[in-house]
């Protein structure tokens, strides 16, 4: 199994995402090959001005410049690249009650109609990319997202799986909430609480 591990936290291994995510995936049964892939990495391709030129270019016929068609093609490849492993598990905190900009930029990539989704007949989206494939969501959050404050508004996890849905993807999540506490002892035990439910998940896979 080739798995891609999508971390969305700069903070690498010092991100409680982060680590769950090594949890998770450490404690998996012949897991096979893992690429890290952090999309703050600074050779991550950007959907710019030409990218957004050439996509609509390509739907309605009409030209492009070789500068345009050359990063369309690194689109693409970017799509296939992803296409090539067996099974996602993505990592991320939450950041402005979303996904931080760079994993919104990078799904900006990979989410392209005809190359990754289509529609059927009743005009609904048909996922290309991930043709049933498991996609793994660990997710962390300071605040209690659990219906005690009406007055909160979660935009990461629902549109995380909503969108790798879309893409044809069999989503699970996992959520660790609220991380915020204010003294060491505390912090280190909820770390080790969530380090644990993660490599309980991961040895369900």
């Amino acid at each position: 199994m080739r798995t891609l591990w999508i971390e969305a936290s700069p903070k690498g291994d010092d991100a409680l995402s982060s680590q769950l995510a090594q949890a998770f995936l450490d404690a998996g049964d012949g897991v096979g090959e893992v690429e890290r892939f952090s999309v703050w990495d600074e050779d991550v391709l950007r959907f710019g001005r030409d990218a957004a030129v050439a996509k609509f270019a390509q739907l309605f016929g009409e030209p492009i410049t070789e500068d345009q068609h050359a990063v369309w093609q690194q689109v693409l490849a970017e799509i296939e690249r992803v296409r090539g492993f067996d099974r996602l598990v993505l990592s991320s905190p939450m950041w402005n009650w979303h996904v931080p900009h760079a994993l919104k930029a990078w799904i900006d990539i990979i989410v392209q109609p005809i190359a990754s989704f289509t529609l059927n007949e009743r005009g609904e989206h048909v996922g290309t990319l991930g043709d049933g494939k498991p996609l793994q969501l660990i997710l962390t959050r300071s605040s209690a997202y659990d219906g005690r404050h009406a007055e909160l508004q979660d935009f990461q996890k629902p549109y995380l799986e909503y969108v790798f849905g879309m893409l044809g993807y069999r989503v699970d999540t996992l959520v660790v909430e609220p991380t915020t506490r204010w003294t060491p002892a505390e912090r280190e035990q909820m770390r080790a609480e969530a380090v644990d439910r993660a490599r309980a998940a991961g040895t369900q896979v």
